[in-house]
C-alpha cells in the first residue's frame, strides 16, 4: 500500500497540472523536471547539506535607514502589477491581491491585450511574480498605499509622441497587439533595475540586503526576456508608423536620459559600436555601463521620468497624483501615506 506522503504527493502534482489552464489559454504541458519529481517525491537529497546562508556579519535583519528606500520602490512594482495583470487576464490586484493594495485606488486605463501565446505567457508569469514582489517588500518593510496609477493608451500614447518628437498617427496603443505591449513594457519596468541598483548601497540589513538582490535579479530577468524579445524584430517596421522597432527603443531611452537628466543611463538595441559591450559589438540586449554593470538612478530621477515632466515635484504622466512613501511625499511637501501594517 502507497504510504500517505506518496499519496498526498501525487495529489499535488495532479492538483498543479490541473490548475495551469489559463482561461482561453491551452494548458501547460504534464511534464516535470527530475529535480521538481524528486523534491515532490523524496523530500530532496543529501538530507545533510547545507541550505542556508551563513549568519551575516551585522546580525540586523532591517536597520531603520533601510524602510524607506525600499517602500519606494513600491511604486514601481504597483505599476508592473497593474499592467502585467490587467494585460493578461482583464484584471488587476483588487481582483487577484486586494490584501496588497493597502487602501489604494485602482488604476486608470488598464485593459486586456490582444496577446500572441508566447506574449501572454510571458506577460502572465510577470503579472504573478509581480503580486509576489509586492508581499516580499510589505512583508520586510511594510507598505505603502498604491498609488493612483495611469496606465491608459493615451497615456503611452504620449510616451510615444515625446519619444518620437511628434503625434503618431493613430495614436500609439499598448494594447493592441503582441509587438506594441512590449514596446510599451520597455517603457517602464527597466526602471526597476535602475532603481534597485541604485538602493543596494544605501541599505544594511540582511533581511533588505535579500530582498533587494531577489528583485534585482528578477527584475532583470524580465527586461532581458523582453529586450531579447525585441531585438529579435528589431529590423521589424512598426506598423504603421514606418520607425523600427530597434528605433524607437532607441527613441524612449533618448526620453527617459532627457527626462532623467543626469547623463546616459538608458540605450536602446542597437547602439554605435564604441558604446556596445568592451567597444565592440553594436548590439545592445541588455542596456550596461562601460564595465557592463547596470545602471543607477535615483528616486529623485525615477520620478522625474515616471512623472513625465522632467521634475520630481511636479507629479503627472504615470502617477497623476505622485508617488507614495516618505521619499516621493518629502518631494512634493506631502504626507507619506504609509501603512506600517502588512
Amino acid at each position: 500500500m502507497a504510504s500517505p506522503r506518496i499519496c498526498c504527493s501525487a495529489l499535488l502534482v495532479l492538483l498543479l497540472v490541473s490548475s495551469c489552464n489559463a482561461g482561453d489559454h491551452p494548458a501547460c504541458p504534464a511534464a516535470w523536471s527530475a529535480a521538481v519529481g524528486a523534491e515532490l517525491f523524496h523530500g530532496g537529497v543529501g538530507g545533510e547539506a547545507q541550505c542556508s546562508a551563513a549568519a551575516p556579519h551585522t546580525p540586523v535583519a532591517v536597520f531603520a535607514h533601510d524602510v524607506d528606500p525600499v517602500r519606494f520602490a513600491l511604486n514601481l512594482e504597483f505599476a508592473e502589477a497593474e499592467f502585467f495583470l490587467h494585460a493578461a487576464f482583464g484584471v488587476g490586484l483588487d481582483h487577484l491581491a486586494p490584501n496588497l493594495t493597502l487602501g489604494g485606488p485602482p488604476p486608470v486605463g488598464a485593459r486586456k491585450a490582444g496577446l500572441d501565446e508566447l506574449t501572454w505567457r510571458v506577460c502572465a508569469e510577470f503579472a504573478y511574480q509581480e503580486i509576489g514582489h509586492l508581499r516580499a517588500i510589505q512583508r520586510t518593510v511594510g507598505g505603502i498605499p498604491r498609488p493612483l496609477i495611469d496606465l491608459s493608451a493615451h497615456n503611452f500614447a504620449r510616451v510615444m509622441d515625446e519619444a518620437v518628437g511628434y503625434h503618431l498617427d493613430p495614436p500609439f496603443d499598448p494594447y493592441a497587439n503582441s509587438l506594441n505591449f512590449l514596446l510599451a513594457v520597455y517603457v517602464i519596468p527597466y526602471l526597476g533595475i535602475n532603481g534597485y541598483t541604485g538602493t543596494n548601497p544605501l541599505i544594511d540589513g540582511y533581511a533588505t540586503k535579500c530582498l533587494v538582490a531577489g528583485l534585482l535579479a528578477v527584475e532583470s530577468g524580465q527586461d532581458a526576456v523582453v529586450r531579447g524579445l525585441l531585438f529579435e524584430r528589431r529590423r521589424e517596421t512598426v506598423s504603421p508608423y514606418g520607425a523600427t522597432v530597434a528605433e524607437l527603443t532607441d527613441r524612449v531611452s533618448a526620453l527617459r536620459n532627457k527626462l532623467g537628466q543626469c547623463g546616459v543611463k538608458d540605450e536602446g538595441l542597437i547602439v554605435p559600436e564604441q558604446l556596445g559591450a568592451e567597444g565592440k559589438i553594436c548590439t545592445n540586449i541588455l542596456s550596461a555601463n562601460v564595465d557592463s554593470l547596470s545602471y543607477s538612478r535615483t528616486p529623485a530621477e525615477l520620478l522625474r521620468i515616471l512623472y513625465l515632466t522632467g521634475d520630481e515635484h511636479v507629479p503627472g504622466g504615470f502617477y497623476p497624483e505622485g508617488a507614495n512613501g516618505r521619499i516621493a511625499r518629502m518631494f512634493l511637501k506631502k504626507p507619506p501615506r504609509i501603512n506600517h501594517g502588512v
